[in-house]
């Protein structure tokens, strides 16, 4: 053994320790102890350094840190090449083992991210024990090559990791190729391969509509097993529902010949992840499977808390009187028809089933009807008042029982009315039903927005009754009740709170949640007075299921998120695979991630198309997609862009509508399929009767005006096999039934016709659809009819971007067809997403004939409300065209004398223009009354006078204009 010299101050101090070497060892000598180190234990090297009375030599092991001075001078000279050899010999061996498991691994496993930071980290400790001493030594030569390596990992870069990923998915691609091209009837793309192999810590799949989702799940699932990564009891197969989890199970042992992959549902993870920690399996209750038995179970619960709870009862009266609709500002309105249009598609009517023009009617009704006053909405004024100018009055309410007329006003504190209403010519309205009441002796009570707003609105009705000495006293209970019963708004709100029951559950509110529920809602009024009616519904609900032992849906997905949480549940899968993640809540996505985390190594895959995000509705949250990364961490995203399905005029259309909204992920689909013309036709058609009989047995618009037939007859024009044929719709009455379906099938007999809602028919296709049920309104595409504002509240955060899901909903329907789409719409109804079709998109719009008022809409809106469409009725007198929001609107026009086509005062002031360009007949608009204008013959000769000329009759309009005056404009 080798010992170090001391210097002569050393020697000057015999308690100094001594060293001494060999090839193996390193011995500390200090009195009677010693030490040895192994060269192993070092962490580099030991080095020198000069000091006053002689060389330091220091060294450091995971334990301690050595310093040894009063050494000889020249030590370093003599020692140092060796000590590094030393070293070197002693821990080469692991570098080896170090470098050697990397490149195994690259080579055995995709580099996941989670693998890329490990190895960075230990890289550089590595690193750290090499370098820099290394490159000055005479021993560098030993390991140059592999120092060049360790130099690389610890500098390690994302090109590095990229090009080792893509090296390993290459290799992979080749071994299993022929895997790849027999797992399905047609060998995988190269996208569809790819997504098989790549295996991050998390991975994210976009897979379009029609480009082989489930055939990359069912490749990817063969491959793990294929390559011996996994096991089949390493796999977890996460379906969206129980016949979803069931088609997979087929395809899996038709393609794979195997059943023991079986896909399952979050439920039944939940349901086996709970039988394990509990040690059985728990009852699931009747109310999980049976939404009907849940809400008469709810509708029993409320009704039972109405009969014996006052306080409760008084919160029922309350919220039926005030809450019941989520209110909104009609000042906020652009147009009187936007508000009118609010109004309509969320059915908001009184009590008594009046169908009032604002909120402020609204309560007035109801607290009239509450307390037993009978009332008349908008009858006519009981003294004939009708001029020239204006139609028989009607206030807003007429008391019979006590002659007392009631007329609210839509003006503020103020006196502003809302910006779309003419202040001037509405206060003057006031000053005349003011005069009108005075000079007829008749009393009125007047009330404003302004009290309204003030909260003042019912107090101050009540006082001037007072005033007037009517005494007002609450209907009975009972009646109250028997009427709410009667009229079915107690079953309408059980079957809300049914609804609510799973969604509150399914949240796991706490009480700062809740704050925060009533705070983001639409209405923070309407939201707590709901909760303060569900929760006591809640708490009889949560003991009843305690009562028996049994537990629904929410329970068992919040139980299985807890014992894995709490690591009673450790979960024995691998691989977790999700299909239609665009579909997942909050909660699926939180046990998910407790399975990951549970289990060392364990990967997500999942696959979903933010384009098809259409279940908001039942919690899911599409930023769990398109913000995937910042729920579940660093992700691997790929795509599948090569759609089996459409055709590219197909894809080109429906990938440009649904681009409109940014918050989406940006995809370019491209299609197998390739035409040159549009393959998106729209035939455009109003209520008119058919060309031929009639055969079918619903009522639907679509057959009963022949639209539906002349888009059959086309399809068969076109085929000379059986075709597949979807008729799709926003809701199931909007379809035809199973009696039409069958009257068709014997019609066209190489037809094959289903009907589909736009929901269920995701993830299925046909040769062509028809898109049907497109027009506006309560039960309209977009709907518009606004979600309860508590329901909203426990939903995912509502998008920014307007009729986000709706949009995506159409999207999802035009991606069913294969070869052609064909939509049928009312243009005088229509839904704004055919506008923008129209407008923005290559789409055949001349393949079927079109009334020449459909060509026309925008030339016919409703001259006093903005938004409502002329639309062509029959009436005592013969035709007319009506506003489309009526009875709220009630403006009329008169169709063109000579064609009976509608007519526009749109296009040329004082002139009414009819729109059928083969006609263009044009008429004087009267200038005093709005009148239109009839030629009239005299003994002078012909003039234009107005069609209210009724003789010497006070309401007869006598304004008339000589032909010759007549400056007719130009037509352009």
């Amino acid at each position: 053994m080798n010992s170090i010299p001391v210097s002569l101050f050393g020697r000057m101090f015999a308690t100094k320790a001594m060293l001494a070497f060999d090839h193996h060892i390193l011995t500390i000598r200090q009195g009677n102890s010693t030490t040895q180190i192994s060269w192993s234990e070092l962490e580099a090297p030991p080095s020198f350094a000069y000091g006053l009375f002689g060389q330091t030599i220091s060294f450091v092991t995971a334990q301690q840190n050595y310093t040894f001075s009063l050494l000889a001078y020249g030590v370093h000279r003599k020692f140092q090449a060796e000590f590094e050899r030393c070293w070197l010999n002693a821990n080469v061996a692991k570098l080896d083992t170090f470098l050697n498991k990397i490149t195994k691994l690259v080579k055995q496993r995709y580099l996941r991210q989670s693998y890329v930071s490990r190895i960075q980290r230990l890289a550089q400790q590595e690193h750290d024990r090499w370098l820099p001493w290394i490159k000055n030594s005479p021993a560098f030569v030993l390991v140059d090559k592999k120092i060049n390596v360790l130099e690389q990992y610890a500098n390690w870069d994302a090109a590095l990791t990229q090009y080792l990923q893509q090296k390993y998915v290459t290799k992979q691609l080749n071994l299993h190729h022929a895997f790849f091209d027999s797992v399905e009837a047609n060998p995988l793309t190269l996208s569809q391969r790819q997504a098989c192999v790549i295996d991050d810590d998390n991975n994210l799949l976009l897979a379009g509509a029609g480009t082989g989702k489930t055939s990359v799940m069912i490749g990817r699932a063969g491959f793990l097993v294929q390559s011996q990564q996994a096991s089949y009891s390493d796999i977890l197969l996460l379906a969206y529902g129980r016949k979803a989890a069931d088609e997979m199970d087929q395809r899996i042992q038709n393609k794979l010949a195997t059943d023991k992959i079986k896909a399952a549902t979050f439920h039944s993870v939940g349901l086996a992840i709970i039988s394990q920690v509990e040690h059985a399996k728990p009852s699931m209750s009747v109310f999980a499977e049976d939404e009907q038995a849940k809400e008469k179970w709810v509708q029993q619960c409320f009704e039972a808390m109405i009969e014996n709870s006052a306080e409760y009862r008084r919160l029922v009266l309350d919220y039926f009187s005030k809450y019941y609709y989520v209110e909104k500002n009609e000042f906020d309105f652009k147009t009187l028809g936007d508000y009118y249009s609010y109004l309509n598609d969320n059915d908001i009517r009184s009590l008594k089933g009046d169908k009032v023009k604002s909120f402020g009617e609204l309560y007035i009704a109801n607290w009239l009807f509450y307390h037993g006053i009978d009332y008349h909405y908008e009858a006519p004024y009981k003294i004939a008042v009708k001029t020239i100018e204006r139609s028989q009055y009607k206030p807003d309410f007429y008391l019979p029982e006590y002659d007392i007329y009631i007329e609210y006003y839509g003006i503020d504190e103020a006196g502003n009315t809302a910006p779309y209403i003419d202040k001037a010519q509405y206060h003057g309205a006031i000053d005349w039903k003011n005069t009108t009441h005075a000079s007829n002796n008749t009393h009125c009570i007047a009330l404003t927005y302004g009290q309204h707003k003030q909260g003042k609105l019912l107090s101050e009705l009540e006082q001037a009754l007072l005033s007037a000495n009517i005494q007002t006293q609450i209907l009975p209970v009972e009646s109250l009740l028997e009427s709410l019963k009667e009229t079915g708004r107690i079953t309408v709100l059980a079957a809300l709170f049914s609804q609510l029951l799973s969604l509150y559950k399914a949240a796991y509110l706490t009480d700062a949640d809740e704050v925060d529920v009533i705070k983001r809602s639409l209405d923070a009024k309407q939201t707590t007075q709901a909760l303060a009616l569900l929760k006591p519904i809640i708490s009889n609900y949560n003991a009843y299921l305690q009562q028996r032992g049994e537990i629904d849906f929410e329970d068992m997905i919040s139980k299985a998120i807890s014992y894995v949480e709490s690591g009673q549940f450790v979960s024995p899968w691998r691989y977790i695979m999700v299909d239609e993640f665009q579909d997942i809540s909050h909660a699926r996505a939180r046990l998910v991630k407790a399975l990951r985390d549970s289990r060392k190594g364990c990967s997500v895959f999942a696959v979903g198309d933010d384009w098809q995000a259409i279940y908001r509705f039942s919690g899911a949250d599409i930023k769990l997609t398109t913000e995937f990364t910042k729920h579940f961490g660093f992700t691997s995203q790929a795509q599948l862009d090569v759609t089996f399905r459409f055709n590219n005029k197909i894809g080109e259309v429906a990938s440009a509508f649904i681009s409109k909204n940014p918050a989406q992920l940006n995809k370019t689909i491209t299609s197998l399929a390739q035409v040159a013309q549009p393959a998106i036709s729209i035939l455009r058609r109003g209520n008119k009767a058919p060309t031929t009989l009639n055969h079918y047995h619903s009522e639907l618009p679509e057959l009963a005006n022949g639209a539906i037939d002349d888009v059959l007859n086309a399809i068969c024009g076109t085929v000379c096999k059986p075709t597949s044929v979807y008729f799709l719709a926003r809701f199931w009455f909007q379809l035809p039934t199973n009696a039409d379906i069958k009257a068709m099938q014997v019609k066209y007999p190489l037809l094959n016709i289903q009907s589909q809602t736009f929901h269920a028919a995701k993830g299925k296709e046909a040769d062509h659809v028809v898109i049907i049920g497109l027009q506006k309104g309560k039960h309209g595409f977009p709907c518009e009819k606004v979600t309860p504002a508590i329901i909203d509240a426990l939903l995912p955060e509502q998008e920014d971007f307007a009729f986000a899901e709706e949009r995506r909903l159409f999207y999802v329907a035009l991606t069913r067809a294969k070869q052609r789409a064909y939509i049928i719409a009312d243009m005088a109804n229509s839904s704004c997403f055919v506008s923008e079709l129209i407008a923005e998109h290559d789409i055949e719009l001349d393949e079927f004939t079109s009334d020449v008022e459909q060509l026309h809409i925008a030339d016919i809106n409703c001259m006093r409300c903005d938004t409502g469409v002329l639309k062509k009725q029959t009436g005592r007198f013969g035709p007319f065209y009506g506003c489309s929001l009526f009875p709220r609107c009630e403006h009329k026009e008169n169709p063109c004398q000579q064609c009976q086509s509608p007519m526009t005062r749109s296009r040329y002031t004082g002139f009414k223009l009819c729109v059928n360009q083969s006609c263009n007949h044009m008429q004087p608009i009267c200038d005093k009354c709005g009148a239109e204008m009839v030629l009239r013959q005299s003994a002078k000769g012909s003039f234009w006078g107005c069609k209210n000329y009724q003789g010497n009759d006070p309401l007869s309009c006598k304004n008339g204009k000589d032909n010759k005056a007549i400056q007719w404009p130009e037509l352009v």
